[in-house]
């Protein structure tokens, strides 16, 4: 967390005419039957805000409610009423009434025998569900808003200091829906801090704040650092949507958690065609989001058209059919790091079928490294670290050369670069610090490196520290609060060009 609601300048919107409108917009959701639009993302005020605000003086707004479907309208006043009907005064109340919702099985959705609420419906249907809990108490829950975009609720947490709980693990179900109750304990705090009534933490949550909270998505995308293959069309639809989506600008998918914005993709549908789409850039960092079915996701764009390429011809081939996924028939979840020589051939071969687009990124050749040009520490520091750090994918204002550091009686050093530096002396702290040396001759030599890191490291509290010369680069994660040089990983310049230990070098760098 690193910020907090400037109550001024909060007072300002609602003072705005958008500000009223939110406000008015989110005064009485009583009417939630006519209102299809509760259950678009932001609960659709931007639509609504739009329309009044793009009406000239006495015009007649543009503006006309959609009828929520009857099975909706059942299902948010079944939950409604459920909720209504149990204690909600304290957090472990709260925390009952959701567990008695999904395991009660008396919450009825419709006539239908046995369709009664449980926790699969937790994540399907948290727009109705949380909507139901919000009529019944909104001075507890919240509507649920932020469905694929739950990297915009962790931003607007991080930038007014909303302390969100740890996403709880993949596998239990359970806990990720108890987790929403928690994510709304989280925000009624913040509105109870700044005496907010229910619907002006809407319209904060919803307006404000989003609006606040920059999302650069598509603009300057850096150059790819990783290219990786998504896999969709399961016997969900998958390929009609991607059919539709001239030009979509975001969406959200099943990724891996290495997936680092600008990097790119290569969409394969598994049915009904099991050929190549689809070519699409990561815009948002890869992330955890505990209502996703996946919870692992990744929001990609600038989709572009691809030809065809066929499983049979992938398989068959010299390059492409001697990958491990390749080879398991492109099975399981989507997210699977390709080589930049595995891009490569993809692009070689769907260009044999027909044209590629314009805009598709390209790798460069990687160059060799040339030992006898380095003839200083410098040297190592400008051709071999910092590549290594934009690889990893780091930029330059995510590290600082030469920090100050006090050690003792007026004793100032100064680690080559340090990582993630926060705070001010004398409480600075570091994730990672990097001590660099021209050649090491021997392991006397990496174990004299390796100590003076350490004691950087353990002074500035650093999860990580790397020493790194022309022979190669070692790395130390800190365990029971010390560096271990026993335990260190010793790579070569080689092995961190690319695959899997650059992208675990990656994960380790950037917290």
């Amino acid at each position: 967390m690193s910020g907090k609601l400037n109550l001024y300048t909060f007072e300002l919107y609602v003072q705005t005419y958008g500000g009223q409108l939110a406000l008015d917009y989110f005064k009485d959701l009583s009417d939630f039957a006519e209102r299809a639009d509760l259950l678009e993302p932001f609960l659709g005020v931007g639509n609504w805000i739009v329309a009044h605000l793009e009406t000239e003086e006495g015009e007649e707004v543009a503006w006309e409610n959609v009828t929520l479907h009857a099975d909706d309208v059942k299902y948010i006043g079944a939950v409604r009423d459920a909720a209504r009907g149990l204690p909600c005064g304290t957090a472990e109340e709260a925390r009952q009434l959701l567990l008695s919702l999904v395991n009660s099985g008396t919450v009825r959705l419709s006539e239908e025998p046995g369709d009664v609420l449980e926790l699969d419906h937790a994540f399907a249907d948290l727009p109705l569900l949380s909507l139901g809990l919000y009529l019944a108490h909104p001075d507890v829950f919240v509507p649920y808003g932020f469905v694929g975009r739950y990297y915009l609720l962790s931003r607007i947490a991080e930038e007014f200091g909303i302390a969100l709980p740890p996403v709880p693990p993949k596998q239990n179900r359970l806990e990720r829906w108890l987790y929403y109750g928690q994510v709304c304990a989280a925000l009624q705090e913040f509105r109870q801090t700044y005496d907010l009534t229910p619907p002006g933490l809407l319209a904060f949550l919803y307006d404000f704040a989003p609006n606040y909270v920059t999302d650069d998505l598509n603009d300057d995308l850096p150059h790819p650092r990783q290219a990786w293959l998504l896999i969709g069309g399961v016997d969900n639809g998958d390929l009609d949507w991607m059919e539709e989506q001239a030009a979509v600008e975001q969406a959200n998918w099943q990724g891996n958690l290495d997936m680092r914005r600008g990097d790119v993709c290569i969409m394969y549908v598994r049915s009904p065609v099991s050929a190549t789409h689809s070519l699409w850039r990561v815009v948002v960092d890869a992330y955890e989001d505990p209502f996703f079915h996946y919870k692992h996701t990744v929001q990609i764009g600038q989709p572009l058209r691809l030809p065809a390429l066929h499983f049979r011809d992938i398989a068959a081939d010299s390059v492409l059919g001697q990958n491990r996924y390749v080879k398991a028939n492109l099975q399981g979840a989507s997210g699977k790091a390709l080589s930049r020589a595995e891009y490569h051939r993809f692009l070689d071969l769907m260009a044999a079928r027909g044209p590629l687009p314009e805009g598709v990124p390209s790798f460069p050749e990687a160059e060799a490294i040339n030992l006898a040009a380095l003839a200083s520490e410098r040297d190592v520091e400008v051709k071999l670290v910092e590549p290594l750090l934009h690889r990893a994918g780091l930029e330059a204002q995510d590290w600082l050369r030469q920090l100050p550091v006090r050690m003792g009686r007026g004793e100032r050093v100064y680690p080559d670069y340090a990582i993630g530096l926060t705070g001010k002396a004398p409480e600075q702290r570091v994730r990672a610090l990097v001590e660099v040396k021209y050649r090491v001759g021997g392991e006397r030599a990496w174990r004299d490196a390796f100590l003076q890191a350490k004691s950087y490291g353990l002074r500035l509290g650093a999860s990580v520290i790397l020493t790194a010369a022309a022979e190669g680069v070692r790395v130390y994660e800190r365990r029971n609060d010390d560096f271990d040089f026993a335990q260190g990983t010793e790579l070569t310049w080689a092995e961190l060009q690319e695959g899997e230990r650059l992208r675990w070098l990656s994960r380790l760098l950037s917290g």
